[in-house]
């Protein structure tokens, strides 16, 4: 199973900071960075372009996109790709206009594309259509827009639903919510991936943190 640090700020500094503590740990090769627009959800972070004159080392990112628009911020990523570490684009369904056109134009960039359910969003909300070009499907075990809710297990219910639409390549991630004792049952859960926010920003230690998590991966 893959660890994934989760940043989500709408300050440069905190990001540096959190990056850095992600770069201390030497455990981690994917960030998530969670671009929020203040419309899908009550919140607001940094964009894409705010981040293309920091180092990110040998990282990598997966972008997720909770966003009114997902496509209109692929294209702001298409535009800087040069000037970030692009490893995916990871999008809320909920609001997508044209679910094919955002997979087809995040693939053609040489990107994992994936879908991102919120905590209420049935697994029928992604067309059948798109599975074949699905690379990652991450289930929200909490609702999106902030970090430190309480881990909700009514999304393990969807598991058994998208085992059956999903090529075996296709990465399941949870996201939301995930403490160090819960990777055992991800695990038997055949999860492929977990998030993982407040557990490393608000532990005393997070480079401490972020090790003991990838101990139990």
């Amino acid at each position: 199973m893959n660890l994934y640090p989760s940043i989500l700020t709408p300050s440069i500094e905190e990001y540096q900071q959190q990056l850095s503590f992600v770069m201390d740990s030497q455990v981690v090769k994917v960030i998530q960075v969670d671009i929020i627009d203040g419309v899908f959800t009550d919140n607001l972070t940094l964009t894409p372009l705010d981040l293309i004159n920091i180092d990110h080392g040998e990282l990598e990112i997966d972008f997720h996109l909770m966003t009114e628009e997902p496509m209109d911020y692929v294209q702001e990523l298409i535009s800087i790709k040069d000037h970030l570490p692009i490893r995916s684009v990871i999008a809320q369904i909920e609001r997508m206009s044209s679910p094919l056109s955002y997979l087809e134009e995040v693939k053609v960039q040489g990107w994992k594309a994936g879908f991102s359910l919120d905590l209420y969003t049935p697994v029928s909300a992604i067309d059948i259509d798109c599975w074949g070009d699905l690379d990652i499907v991450q289930l929200m075990t909490i609702e999106s827009g902030f970090q430190g809710q309480e881990f909700n297990r009514r999304a393990f219910e969807k598991l058994t639903e998208i085992h059956q639409h999903a090529q075996s390549e296709i990465e399941i991630i949870i996201d939301g919510g995930v403490k160090a004792d819960l990777l055992p049952l991800l695990n038997e859960k055949q999860v492929g991936g977990a998030t993982v926010g407040s557990g490393f920003w608000r532990a005393s230690d997070p480079v401490a943190a972020i090790q003991q998590y990838s101990q139990l991966m």
